[in-house]
């Protein structure tokens, strides 16, 4: 967690959810710049509290900011795929495990049957935004069943680029993911800890290559230059109309 970063400051909380869910959403593209002006013109509040939420942003991966530009949205390289996935497959299975150690003793979480029964309603409705907002809170209601301090604030910030990745991978088919969590789940349930952590450990990586195919993919989507839709050709000659 951010060391004084203004987050107990209710407005700044709330204006950095809502530019965080423009970045998820794609209203605010990788590359674009983020004015504090701007931002506060559209979202109604003063400025302080954009100039919070975006320090706050910054530290949680989703923004950059340089001397020339400010601050501007971050774009996801599969370098920063492959790292994000390479904290995920280590820290996760550990919060499964722990998750599934407190269930045996006793320490019910009953945020994750909660989680799950979501993330099977939002499957079988079809409902993407669901599909995308259950499955986040599925993981995260982990995080806080293992009864962590310190992992649940390590974890904080990369749930949200995780978050930021799942809305670039809905071409996935989602019963597979919800089958995962299932198992997930009833190891946990069950006080399994081994077989919590293989479990997870398996259903994140399985998601590694989607995840860098979506980014590479954008990547080249970005880099194909756009042709200018009036004017001469290159050539100075007529476009075809």
């Amino acid at each position: 967690m951010a060391p004084e970063t203004g987050r107990a400051t209710p407005l700044a909380h709330a204006t950095e959810a809502a530019i965080r869910e423009g970045i998820i959403q794609g209203r605010y593209a990788p590359g674009a710049r983020l004015r504090e002006r701007e931002l506060s013109e559209e979202l109604g509040v003063s400025r302080l509290p954009v100039r919070e939420a975006l320090r706050n942003l910054r530290y949680d991966g989703f923004i950059t900011t340089t001397a020339h530009k400010g601050a501007t949205v971050r774009t996801m390289s599969a370098e920063a795929v492959d790292e994000l996935f390479d904290l995920r497959v280590r820290l996760e299975p550990f919060a499964a495990e722990e998750a599934a150690r407190r269930h045996a003793e006793g320490l019910v979480h009953e945020g994750l049957a909660e989680a799950i029964a979501g993330a099977d309603a939002a499957t079988q409705e079809g409902s993407l935004e669901g599909i995308l907002l259950s499955t986040a809170h599925f993981h995260a209601q982990i995080i806080d069943a293992a009864r962590h301090e310190l992992l649940a604030e390590l974890m904080a910030p990369i749930l949200g680029r995780t978050r930021w990745l799942f809305a670039m991978t809905t071409f996935r088919d989602p019963h597979p993911e919800l089958q995962a969590h299932y198992e997930i789940y009833h190891a946990i349930c069950d006080g399994e800890p081994a077989l919590a952590g293989m479990r997870m450990a398996a259903h994140i990586e399985a998601g590694r290559r989607p995840s860098l195919r979506a980014v590479q993919g954008s990547a080249a989507a970005r880099a194909v230059p756009q042709a200018p839709k009036d004017g001469p050709a290159p050539d100075g000659g007529d476009r075809e109309r």
